[in-house]
């Protein structure tokens, strides 16, 4: 069963340290506090929580966002999906507050929803998460939760998803981005019909900024990585590499 069946690797949307890295950008300057910023991305590869949604082929994406010095934000992200009928698009819509709350801490709230315009299923894929996570420097902490059915599974309702985020600048613009997460699931099994309560999910790459375009070489794998099957019959969480091109404006 495809993970956005019942499930959905945002490294997804820009706020789910997503599969693909994205290169950060001062944005434009509105005026009364506010600034606009955007990105787009190129990969082989659209890994959302370890799985493929696009069949292990390439993906075009790109988002936009609107921030506040208050610390509130509002954000649209999108990119082309190859696993479910009827639409070939995701489009992410998210908002909520980043902020210092003392001793180094950045608080950040918010929610989330994933659409599927147009998406043909007998269970609606469109999502909500609500988040809430903690950083401090390069190192981040988030928990989501879904109150509604999980990317079009059945009875799906009540997961969790735990991200562990942190990165290890090499200088001379080289980082490296490590990824860790746990997916909780509701009444899920693999491709083998055996129920399946969770995965872990990771990523490990390099990264080099070369005058504000991000090139990114990692991989990518899921620990149950028969979850389900892509269109060519291949385990949809295998471990993979990604590859990706990215710019901030």
């Amino acid at each position: 069963m495809n993970i956005k069946r019942l499930s959905a690797y945002l490294l997804s949307a820009p706020l789910l340290a997503a599969c693909v890295a994205t290169a950060q950008a001062e944005g434009t300057d509105l005026g009364n506090g506010l600034t606009l910023s955007g990105n787009l991305a190129v990969t082989n590869d659209y890994r959302f929580r370890g799985y493929t949604q696009t069949n292990f082929k390439p993906a075009v994406q790109g988002g936009i966002d609107l921030s506040h010095e208050s610390g509130f934000y509002l954000g649209n992200w999108n990119s082309n999906v190859g696993w479910t009928t009827g639409t070939s698009i995701e489009m992410d819509f998210y908002g909520g507050w980043k902020g210092d709350v003392g001793q180094g801490l950045e608080l950040d709230l918010g929610v989330i929803q994933y659409v599927y315009p147009g998406a043909d299923m007998a269970v609606s894929p469109n999502t909500t998460e609500l988040y809430v996570g903690l950083g401090m420097g390069p190192a981040s902490f988030k928990v989501y939760y879904a109150p509604s059915n999980y990317f079009g599974g059945a009875d799906s309702k009540n997961t969790f998803y735990f991200d562990a985020s942190g990165s290890i600048d090499l200088g001379d613009n080289w980082a490296i981005g490590l990824h860790a997460g746990y997916q909780t699931l509701k009444n899920a099994v693999d491709v083998d019909g055996n129920s399946l309560s969770g995965y872990f999910d990771y990523k490990a790459g390099i990264s080099k900024d070369i005058s504000g375009w991000v090139f990114d070489l990692s991989v990518v794998g899921a620990s149950s990585d028969d979850f389900f099957l892509s269109t060519q019959g291949h385990p949809a969480g295998r471990v993979g590499a990604l590859f990706s091109v990215s710019k901030g404006f």
